[in-house]
């Protein structure tokens, strides 16, 4: 059979969040984390055993198939599987060489090594754990930080806030850590009871913290929008 990654799900959206927000991407859902975040919404990823087996080269023809720029892997913990979806990485950009690759991580995991891994290719979007919302056993490593600021790899973090007091205190960490500021998109931290005027005003309240500090800011569109 090949190599395969372990997914939960595989489908095609509008890319919610983050510096590519509201492009058209196929997602590709990995099974299993090492996290346990109280407020996560994909609860159903978390267990490995919960995916099922993706074939590398079934990807590449699905990638092919929907015609699309970028593809987005998510999760779970995308690099608890870092040598098939390094596979991945080469044979995608070995056939799309103008594909975009994004990988999103909680940061707990080291990054990939440039000049060594396919996956130093792809585009990341860290999303830490530790600051300014805190979760238990979550440690961002130092490596991603080093990645922020010098594009090597290319990666944005994507720090949660649950109001002002947090973004200024995501500027201030943002500063300290000498990352520039327009690499880091602040996304507000919602709930799953919230009704969509609730929601809005929440991403209004950020989006003005956020400008106000010279940060970048990162809706939830999918979520405003209904979306999957």
């Amino acid at each position: 059979m090949g190599r395969v990654l372990r997914v939960s799900e595989v489908f095609v959206s509008l890319q919610g969040e983050g510096p590519f927000c509201c492009r058209r991407a196929v997602f590709v859902r990995l099974a299993g984390c090492n996290l346990r975040c109280p407020f996560c919404d994909t609860g159903y990823s978390l267990d490995p055993r919960s995916g099922g087996p993706l074939g590398l080269g079934e990807l590449v023809e699905t990638v092919g198939e929907e015609r699309v720029g970028l593809v987005v892997f998510t999760g779970g913990e995308p690099l608890l599987q870092r040598s098939a979806l390094d596979e991945a990485a080469r044979l995608l950009l070995g056939r799309f060489p103008r594909l975009t690759l994004q990988v999103e991580t909680n940061g707990t995991l080291p990054p990939p090594r440039v000049g060594e891994e396919g996956l130093a290719r792809a585009v990341y979007v860290v999303s830490p754990k530790d600051f300014p919302v805190q979760v238990p056993g979550a440690r961002t490593h130092p490596g991603w930080l080093e990645a922020a600021r010098t594009g090597r790899p290319e990666a944005y973090l994507k720090p949660l806030a649950r109001d002002a007091g947090d973004v200024e205190r995501i500027a201030q960490w943002a500063r300290e850590n000498n990352v520039p500021p327009w690499r880091v998109y602040v996304m507000p931290l919602t709930r799953g009871d919230e009704s969509p005027g609730e929601l809005l005003e929440r991403h209004r309240e950020i989006a003005r913290e956020a400008l106000r500090h010279g940060l970048s800011f990162s809706p939830r569109m999918h979520l405003l929008l209904g979306l999957h």
